[in-house]
């Protein structure tokens, strides 16, 4: 039977230092009030080791969006009975820096739309539906960062490339807010106009509503 909560933390392209200053602060303030956390990650080819699925770790991850999509649902599998159920049952708070949403975010930027009902499909397998044991966030937490600030940060000072220039990171960020809503989620603005601490705090508040 569950009795933890499972907490996602999401952002697009060029917002992780807001994603991870978040999961630090939410993880720290957790733990002063007694809460068992553990953390875990939105498998891609750099975060597989960390679940000790080693034979994996030379999948080419970026190159065809479409392949991605079926081994992030192949590996959240794993994530989710492995790691987030146990967890759950044993009443522990699990931070999960991005899931099912990102999947579907990098799949529908790079031009993957005809057919999307099919990912919700394989993404809802992944996290168990078929098996009747369905694994959902209790609350997502989108950090939102301006389009233009992640252009800017993945561009610019990380001279990392994406087709489309800024239209790409417009087109995440709309999806994200669309898309927010299914998965008990709440946006927060995390723009750099605010400070770090300011975000965080109202991201605090937002788990303390549901423990």
């Amino acid at each position: 039977m569950r009795k933890g909560k499972f907490i996602v933390i999401e952002g697009i392209s060029g917002s992780g230092q807001q994603v991870k200053s978040g999961i630090v602060a939410l993880h720290k303030a957790l733990v002063e009030q007694k809460h068992d956390v553990i953390e875990c990650a939105n498998p891609d080819s750099g975060r597989v080791k960390e679940l000790g699925m080693s034979t994996m770790l030379n999948w080419p991850f970026g190159k065809n969006p479409r392949a991605d999509f079926i081994f992030e649902g192949a590996v959240r599998t794993e994530i989710f009975k492995n790691v987030v159920e146990p967890a759950l049952q044993q009443d522990k708070i699990v931070l999960c820096k991005q899931s099912s949403i990102s999947s579907l975010a990098n799949a529908w930027v790079n031009g993957y739309t005809k057919h999307f009902d099919v990912l919700r499909l394989i993404d809802k397998i992944s996290r168990g539906s078929l098996f009747e044991d369905e694994i959902y966030p209790d609350l997502t937490i989108f950090f939102d960062v301006p389009a233009e600030e992640a252009f800017e940060r993945v561009e610019d000072v990380l001279q990392i490339h994406h087709e489309g220039g800024i239209e790409y990171y417009q087109k995440m960020r709309d999806f994200y807010l669309n898309e927010i809503s299914r998965w008990r989620g709440v946006r927060i603005d995390a723009s750099a106009s605010r400070h770090p601490d300011e975000v965080n705090a109202e991201a605090w508040e937002l788990v303390k509503n549901i423990l």
